[in-house]
């Protein structure tokens, strides 16, 4: 995959990963991509694995508990949880990387989303890669800090990313809580 492939990959991830925080309560402020700390105090990372055809890799959150209690749809309706925030940063690491898999349709770049997960804990750093798909997002909400790792390689090594006519997606945003 050339460099303006990644590129444009790296930047519709950061945008929608604005988007949906905003959407969710939360303005999120991008960072420069600074070196890597773990995140102090208590922690959710979230994670999901894709595949396709052309490009296949996962996506990582790792962001402080308030941070994800912060933009609980349900946050103002009753106490949280640790599940209910685990859930919920399952879901985020979900419609993040369902957002971006939106934005790509039309460049002819279909991927399939597995099944999300999370952990809590204590001072969580996630496991960091050096190839060349992967990339480091940092993002500002208050005094709190929010990682994106997204890891991603293409299988043939090689993929331009080009215009092609797709169906529209389905709207993003829907939430069903259970």
């Amino acid at each position: 995959m050339n460099s303006e492939s990644w590129d444009r990959i790296h930047e519709e991830l950061a945008s929608s990963c604005v988007h949906l925080f905003r959407d969710n309560g939360v303005e999120l402020l991008r960072l420069d991509d600074a070196a890597s700390e773990a995140t102090p105090g208590n922690a959710v990372v979230s994670f999901i694995g894709f595949t396709g055809d052309h490009l296949r890799g996962s996506l990582t959150i790792v962001a402080p508990v308030a941070l994800i209690t912060r933009s609980h749809p349900l946050r103002e309706q009753r106490e949280l949880d640790e599940d209910m925030v685990c859930d919920w940063a399952s879901e985020l690491s979900n419609q993040l990387l369902g957002r971006v898999k939106n934005r790509l349709r039309h460049l002819g770049l279909v991927i399939v989303l597995s099944t999300p997960s999370a952990a809590i804990g204590e001072h969580l750093r996630a496991r960091e890669e050096l190839s060349e798909g992967f990339r480091r997002l940092l993002f500002a909400a208050a005094n709190d800090r929010l990682v994106v790792l997204f890891d991603a390689l293409a299988p043939d090594g090689a993929l331009e990313l080009e215009e092609v006519n797709m169906p529209d997606p389905q709207p993003e945003g829907e939430v069903l809580l259970f």
